[in-house]
């Protein structure tokens, strides 16, 4: 394992003399290409300039405070304009160098070297035919690649069936090009990439967040799978990041949910809670150091009291409250899913 960890550090200035070797920019070999080459009959389809662009005047410290990881996305589609808002804050090109070694774009890059390519599953946009395309940044441009059978249960299954991911109207696909960064930093170039990949993340994270969409960096994915789906030559181009994007609902607050004022409990009201209880799966609830735990097979999480029946939850459920009949014994418990769905179970020791 520790050996995994070696491409993310840095090396002091004596050992990186005797380590990196001479890059192809020192060699005197020509530069690669910044963008993909692409057919020069490929459907290309014009997307809204930034300087007409009407969203995105949230005030910067608004998206830092509300930015978080969303899942949950309606049916609604994505527009053109949200859409191109989208490519031009992660990928867009201001400035190519007069040198052509490289591209000055909406997000920092090591070098100005720009190793990412942006592909996209298009589920739902309105205005464009679902399918696979790809953004050819240099004249902020789509690219249409093919339309794919089954997109939304096929993507979901490759996110090792994450099927939010592929029910999204819009799925991101990064792909890195290491050659590009590799041309002049040679075996420094993987920290370098995996760098430049999550400042283009929180690029996408705090864009939907300007325009009230949500989405959430997707590590998992079948590799050999998803490089396939687009095509892609994998010894010198390949998938590093998914991230689905769609409209989101407001979720249901808490307060809404809670019938009962918050207050300090005692280990003697935890005691009461102690029990089975099933609805598709058994779920046991027992305690702990002093703390209610949930669990579902292997699965425990600690649940975070808001008095003695109510209690919030992190992975499990949002939330849930312990009902019990007239004789103090108890009945059933009453959920609000990470889902934002109300379900009961039902108590059975």
């Amino acid at each position: 394992m520790n050996s995994n960890r070696k491409f993310l550090r840095f090396f002091d200035s004596e050992e990186y003399e005797k380590v990196v070797p001479e890059s192809d920019e020192q060699k005197k070999v020509a530069p690669p290409l910044f963008q993909q080459p692409y057919p020069e009959d490929a459907k290309l389809i014009d997307l809204i300039p930034p300087e007409k662009f009407t969203i995105g005047k949230t005030p910067f410290l608004d998206l830092v405070n509300s930015r978080i990881s969303r899942r949950k996305y309606t049916e609604e589609p994505i527009f053109l304009e949200e859409l191109s808002f989208l490519l031009w804050c992660t990928q867009g090109i201001k400035k190519i160098l007069k040198s052509r070694l490289g591209v000055k774009r909406t997000v920092p890059s090591a070098g100005a070297k720009s190793p990412l390519e942006t592909y996209l599953v298009v589920n739902r946009v309105d205005g464009l035919e679902p399918g696979l395309y790809r953004y050819i940044s240099f004249t902020h441009q789509l690219m249409y690649i093919k339309q794919t059978d089954d997109a939304e249960e096929k993507i979901g299954e490759l996110a090792f069936n994450q099927k939010f991911v592929g029910r999204a109207p819009l799925i991101f696909c990064w792909t890195a090009v290491p050659y590009r960064t590799e041309w002049r930093y040679t075996i420094l170039s993987h920290k370098f990439i995996a760098i430049d990949l999550g400042i283009v993340s929180q690029s996408l994270y705090m864009a939907c967040e300007a325009i009230n969409l949500g989405t959430v960096a997707i590590g998992y994915y079948e590799q050999n799978k998803m490089d396939e789906l687009f095509e892609l030559d994998s010894d010198e181009e390949f998938v590093v990041l998914l991230a689905p994007v769609g409209k989101y609902k407001e979720e249901k607050k808490l307060s809404e949910f809670f019938k009962y004022p918050k207050r300090e409990i005692t280990p003697e009201d935890l005691a009461k809670l102690i029990g089975k209880y099933k609805r598709k799966n058994e779920v046991e609830f027992i305690v702990k150091d002093d703390n209610l735990v949930v669990k579902v097979g292997e699965f425990e999480e600690i649940l975070d009291p808001y008095n003695e029946t109510e209690f919030i939850g992190e992975f499990s459920s949002r939330a849930l409250r312990f009902e019990f009949t007239e004789k103090g014994k108890p009945e059933k418990v009453i959920v609000l899913t990470t889902e934002d769905e109300i379900v009961e179970l039902e108590y059975l020791e």
